[in-house]
């Protein structure tokens, strides 16, 4: 859905590691800590972890071998102490291994020994998110003719050192590095229950379930929109009342890629607190099917079927499939919320609530804790309560688009 940025962990399948090589960084400085390559049978993939955005030169090499060299200026190498020999890791696909030095005063090189030519065919750097200060430096690799690899030089270098790896840098101008367009972001749809005229429930103090929906929806909406890797759709950003039906029309016209509807529970008994996660029910299929029906909703699918027993077969399968995403979602979530608050003994529930019947999102709905709860609702309506129960929501949101990349990743990898 996302084939850009959704690659991007497939390296993660074929970690490799490499040995500490260098001094203690100074304050500022530039430093790599880490190099992790990965092939999916048609790319091969580097990705630089490093403290900063890097800039640097490209050439290659073609005598003794052929390689593919990275010059920055001068940085730290500091990266952890994985592989058998100091200065070198192992590499994937149509890299053989990879080696790194300081090769000048002022320069640095990484060098990737080649199975076979390849060009750098894109490349783009990830800002730090999800808990991490890491920058990511993402290159993209494809095979190449020898002709068009040996362009990848600078002009002169035979005047600055020829073929040597580990010679000085040339100043000649060099290639230059197109940067890609930023990967393609996950939709996220935040829907704030109840609102307007139906006030939800209503705490002892007199808290509306409503205005902690929409003050937890907004305050989500702010991370995630902050981290830069999503966009967000909120069905309401304000005190007005929006039908059941048009909440999962947002979530399908947007495409969502998760939808979220937060709520704040009620019940009889004051001592009932903590959070709880509901996805639909196995008997909600049926339900399903008749809202298909009903509204006239068209299922996206993969492949074009060959016949309405076919196309009946593929949309079933796609709903069965949100089902099981939205259980995976709920199970990431719990632990997450469990962190930060109190959770109900049985923490993942299922049932047929409207909101959960969009066939092709998966879908939440998340009870924040209960509002006839005295703890529940002071946390509810303190600013670090809630703050903590979206961050919760937040990291989730995170592990669980990783492991959807991770899946993907390794499915592509196998079919190549």
């Amino acid at each position: 859905m996302k084939n850009l940025f959704s690659l991007i962990l497939f390296l993660v399948i074929s970690l490799c590691g490499v040995t500490l090589f260098g001094g203690a960084a100074s304050a500022g400085s530039a430093e790599i800590r880490n190099v992790h390559i990965g092939f999916d049978g048609d790319r091969t993939r580097v990705v630089i972890d490093a403290n900063q955005d890097l800039d640097f030169r490209q050439l290659a090499l073609s005598s003794g071998g052929i390689r593919y060299v990275l010059d920055f200026d001068r940085l730290t190498w500091a990266l952890p102490d994985l592989a058998a020999h100091q200065g070198e890791g192992y590499g994937a696909g149509d890299i053989q291994r990879f080696r790194y030095a300081h090769n000048s005063p002022t320069t640095s090189r990484l060098v990737f020994d080649l199975e076979r030519p390849l060009i750098l065919e894109s490349s783009f750097t990830i800002t730090p998110s999800s808990g991490t200060d890491l920058y990511r430096i993402v290159l993209d690799f494809r095979e190449t003719d020898m002709q068009t690899f040996k362009r990848v030089r600078p002009l002169g270098l035979a005047n600055c050192g020829g073929d040597s790896d580990t010679g000085a840098a040339s100043a000649a101008p060099v290639l230059p590095l197109a940067r890609a367009p930023e990967p393609p972001k996950y939709v996220v749809v935040i829907d704030a229950g109840h609102g307007g005229k139906d006030p939800g429930a209503e705490g002892i103090r007199g808290t509306f379930e409503k205005d902690v929906n929409l003050n937890a929806a907004r305050q989500l909406r702010d991370v995630l929109i902050a981290s830069g890797d999503y966009e967000v759709v909120m069905t309401r950003d304000s005190d007005v009342y929006v039908d059941h039906d048009n909440r999962i029309e947002v979530a399908r016209a947007a495409k969502a890629d998760i939808f979220i509807s937060i709520h704040a529970d009620a019940a009889g008994n004051r001592a009932v607190s903590g959070a709880s996660v509901y996805t639909l029910s196995t008997a909600g299929d049926a339900r399903v099917e008749k809202m298909i029906d009903q509204k006239g909703w068209s299922i996206p699918l993969e492949v074009e079927p060959s016949g309405q027993a076919a196309k009946d077969i593929l949309q079933d399968l796609v709903a069965r499939e949100t089902l099981t995403k939205s259980a995976q979602f709920a199970d990431i979530l719990i632990p997450q919320l469990e962190k930060v608050g109190p959770i109900l003994r049985n923490s993942h529930r299922q049932a047929n609530f409207y909101v959960l019947l969009a066939p092709d999102v998966p879908a939440v709905l998340l009870e924040v804790g209960f509002l006839t709860n005295p703890n529940d609702e002071n946390r509810l309506i303190s600013e670090t309560g809630l703050s903590d129960a979206v961050g919760a929501v937040k990291r989730a949101i995170d592990l669980y688009f990783e492991r959807e990349e991770q899946v993907m990743a390794a499915f592509e990898t196998n079919a190549g």
